[in-house]
């Protein structure tokens, strides 16, 4: 019988991405660190497998496209030399650069004579006494397709002041991008947007005006990263006090759960930290005080909306 635990897999998968990021910092492709993983490179063998088509769609640039020619080769030479050992066995990968087509419902890809499907958001009640639920807000394809959009715009805008992430737009979290910022991002979520506003207000009916609820700002929703081990946030409220209680904070968890270790969300009120699979939402109130855990390795990214509404 295996002794391989759960916490033997997750020291695998931590090692497997701070080596990955050492690798691509040691040939020159920091800079490259999002939008390889965002295309499902884990290792820095996996460059072998990307063809011209797909580096040519990363929007990989003069000065870093030479640099990931010469790992490719050099990763299929090793791949070569390994291949006549009968105990080395390469781990599959699936590498994709597509940004479009996981969203069939997206209004871009409806004909003007179509009526988009009604979306299932699987919601379940956490904690009805202090308004908490989960549900399921995007597909797996989608959280994939999200990621290289706003992974490939982050690289296209290395450089340019107030493009790709930032740390300057909220105060505790480290890196954020708002989806307006992101070509088609807007436009290929908001038909599932729209039906999410008209799913909250029947979670809150008799309570929220109907009608009311809408994005905050026009910076909503807008995107949350950490790369690597990582603080979590204090304990707080969404907004300031005087609308906390007006206001509805949507949380989805973009990552694949192996892409990282940690996080969650701890709420105080019912002393539990919920934590997320790919594509699950929470949703809670804005004047709800809860924190988020640390992040002990990898990739972590979110999409949060704050929501104004009137009761």
């Amino acid at each position: 019988m295996s002794s391989f635990t759960n916490g033997d897999a997750a020291a695998l998968r931590a090692s497997e991405a701070n080596t990955f990021k050492l690798d691509l910092d040691k040939a020159g492709l920091s800079l490259c660190h999002g939008i390889l993983h965002a295309s499902g490179c884990r290792q820095i063998s996996d460059l072998r497998k990307l063809t011209p088509v797909q580096i040519t769609a990363m929007g990989i640039d003069r000065f870093d496209s030479p640099v990931i020619n010469h790992v490719i080769e050099e990763q299929k030479i090793i791949m070569h030399a390994q291949d006549n050992n009968d105990n080395y066995e390469f781990s599959p990968v699936n590498l994709s650069t597509c940004v479009n087509g996981a969203f069939v419902n997206s209004k871009q890809q409806l004909s003007r004579f179509e009526v988009p499907k009604p979306q299932g958001f699987d919601i379940e009640v956490i904690c009805s006494k202090n308004d908490i639920y989960k549900g399921r807000l995007f597909t797996l394809e989608q959280c994939a397709q999200l990621n290289r959009m706003s992974e490939y715009h982050a690289y296209k805008g290395i450089g340019s002041v107030k493009a790709g992430w930032s740390d300057q737009i909220y105060t505790l979290t480290a890196q954020h991008m708002t989806c307006e910022s992101i070509p088609g991002f807007i436009s290929t979520t908001e038909n599932i947007f729209r039906q999410l506003l008209s799913e909250l207000h029947t979670i809150f009916s008799g309570r929220v005006k109907r009608g009311s609820i809408e994005m905050e700002t026009s910076g909503e929703p807008h995107l949350v990263k950490y790369n690597g081990k990582a603080k979590g946030t204090v304990l707080h409220t969404d907004n300031d006090d005087e609308y906390a209680a007006n206001s509805i904070t949507v949380n989805v968890l973009l990552s694949d759960n192996d892409d990282f270790g940690g996080g969650g969300t701890y709420i105080s009120a019912i002393d539990k930290t919920i934590k997320l699979e790919q594509g699950e939402m929470l949703i809670h109130l804005g004047n709800l005080e809860h924190a988020g855990a640390d992040i002990t390795f990898g990739v972590r990214r979110l999409l949060v909306a704050f929501l104004a509404c009137e009761w």
